[in-house]
């Protein structure tokens, strides 16, 4: 298969360019800087430089292609790089590109649970009814809607949080470092997946999956808390602790929303956002039934103590 690969740098989209080239296929990659290109040519593939604001790097990119696995984008990135700029407005360019080829390749989106927002950890099966109350999830929502308007076949892969070697969500580092703090009360349930397991799922989708929604997630969904104790139990370090036993939600709001504002007036990425607050305090669990019943998906990291044991062992 001739794909086309937009975030072939990231923490995810490495390790599945090496794992898609490893299977066979062709792969060109779309990649921003130059200090990542060597990278991602020693992986396999072929370089299209430029990043998803240029319209002809995209058209080369998508030129004769069969799928289009599409992972660039983001919470947030620094200045006004904002979720709606990383998602929607590279996706709606995407679409537009594809339009024009004239074109109809299969188009694998990375997608999020955030999009369902805060459903206070009942299951979500694939069928539900988006409710982004993140200005992230709605971007992603927007981001779908483009892609769907199209007219290709688009699969839709919305997944929970990545957790993994090098992952920062994982924060291991923060751990270690004595400066692991979150927002809430670390009391709500959070859909988690191995790097691997996401990995190979994409793999599966890219591969085998009809278009529509398909949930990436672990077979265990831990509570918050429960997950970093486990993380902090293996790798070492303090352990995570959460803002409301301290501060009140309220001003935790005010002053993210103040800290964006700097740091997008001093065109650096702020990390403590809006959404960032919600996002960590947002429960639910993800329905992956689709993913195991329909593509035989067998995970190798099913529950996150697993999972978690084996990114620190060694």
């Amino acid at each position: 298969m001739r794909i086309f690969m937009t975030g072939a740098s990231g923490q995810i989209g490495f390790p599945l360019l090496r794992e898609l080239v490893g299977r066979g296929h062709t792969v060109r990659a779309l990649v921003r800087t130059p200090q990542k290109e060597e990278a991602v040519r020693s992986a396999g593939a072929e370089i299209i430089a430029g990043d998803l604001t240029d319209r002809q790097a995209l058209e080369r990119g998508v030129d004769g292609v069969d799928c289009i696995v599409h992972l660039a984008g983001g919470p947030r990135g620094p200045g006004k790089e904002t979720a709606d700029v990383l998602n929607r407005q590279a996706s709606e360019l995407l679409a537009d590109v594809i339009r024009a080829s004239g074109a109809s390749p299969k188009i694998v989106f990375a997608s999020s649970g955030v999009v369902y927002g805060d459903r206070s950890g009942l299951w979500v099966p694939e069928d539900f009814p988006t409710n982004p109350q993140t200005r992230y999830g709605t971007s992603k929502v927007a981001a779908e809607d483009a892609l769907i308007a199209t007219g290709a076949p688009v699969v839709r892969a919305r997944i929970g949080a990545v957790y993994g070697p090098g992952v920062r969500f994982t924060a291991d580092d923060r751990m270690k470092a004595g400066k692991a703090w979150l927002p809430g009360e670390g009391k709500n349930l959070v859909p988690v997946v191995h790097l691997d397991d996401c990995v190979m799922a994409l793999v599966a989708l890219t591969e085998r999956a009809a278009p529509g929604v398909w949930h990436i997630a672990g077979k265990s969904t831990p509570l918050l808390r429960e997950f970093y104790a486990e993380v902090q139990k293996v790798a070492g370090g303090t352990p995570m602790r959460f803002w409301s036993t301290w501060v009140p939600s309220v001003f935790q709001f005010r002053a993210a929303k103040a800290n964006e504002q700097l740091q997008t007036i001093l065109g650096t990425k702020p990390r403590f956002t809006e959404d960032n607050l919600r996002s960590y305090t947002a429960s639910l669990r993800l329905r992956t039934d689709k993913l195991e019943k329909e593509l035989g998906f067998v995970w190798k990291y099913p529950d996150h103590k697993d999972g978690i044991a084996a990114t620190f062992r060694g």
